[in-house]
């Protein structure tokens, strides 16, 4: 869905997707080639924002059409034909996009959906999906030990930004610790499975009672943060 981003001033063009928005965040940090969009798409969105690279490549031109981006020079020894940045246009749109309410995070998962569908297959193939998840996480780790390494060294792309970069990895990285203690719990309940289609109904319902308790627990816990802080001015995001 289009949603308009104004200012008090002045109405600005509808920006079509989150998408474009991305990409002007990335635009109004500094300003990049297409080669640059796609670089930091992988780097610095990658893991909060999953989306093609080509896709992203062709908002620039519909951002500028829009007078939310403008075409730079190319720099000095640079073999791109053109750069992009933001406008001020694009700046106070960007300003008013940060300021709305977010949306509910959604949770693309294939090992969540390879488990909702376990009694399709069996314990063997469904456990050795886990072990494949958990691989990949290894991976994605030591990229981020590159990261926070090169920012340490002082060689980090931008310096200027090592707070809100620092902040970022932090969240992401209880993120990840988060999945991890899932795979493990996984493995540890299908560990307990004879088969992915029977049923053990005095085991399960064990399980289902402690998840409830827990789900219970932290809905109080919420509740009481909210209690304290407040409800978030503008209210639930979408209304």
């Amino acid at each position: 869905m289009s949603e308009a981003v104004k200012s008090e001033d002045e109405d600005f063009t509808e920006l079509p997707s989150t998408n474009a928005l991305a990409v002007l965040a990335l635009l109004a940090t500094v300003p990049m080639t297409a080669y640059g969009i796609a670089e930091q798409t992988e780097r610095a969105l990658g893991f909060y924002w999953s989306v093609s690279r080509r896709l992203l490549l062709g908002e620039p031109k519909r951002l500028a059409a829009r007078g939310l981006v403008e075409e730079l020079p190319p720099e000095p020894g640079s073999r791109a034909k053109r750069r992009w940045g933001a406008t001020e246009a694009g700046r106070a749109a960007l300003r008013r996009w940060l300021e709305r309410d977010v949306a509910p995070t959604e949770l693309a998962s294939e090992l969540g959906l390879r488990m909702i569908f376990a009694d399709q297959a069996d314990v063997a193939s469904l456990r050795r999906q886990f072990l494949v998840r958990r691989s990949q996480i290894l991976e994605q780790s030591r990229w981020g030990v590159e990261v926070a390494d090169g920012y340490v060294r002082g060689e980090g792309p931008f310096p200027q930004r090592l707070h809100v970069v620092a902040a970022t990895l932090a969240m992401l990285w209880e993120q990840v610790t988060g999945e991890l203690r899932a795979i493990e719990r996984g493995l540890e309940i299908i560990d307990g499975w004879s088969s992915t289609t029977t049923p053990v109904p005095e085991r399960d319902l064990e399980l289902m009672r402690q998840m409830r308790d827990r789900i219970g627990e932290e809905v109080a816990r919420l509740e009481e943060l909210q209690r304290r802080d407040g409800e978030p001015i503008g209210g639930p995001a979408g209304l």
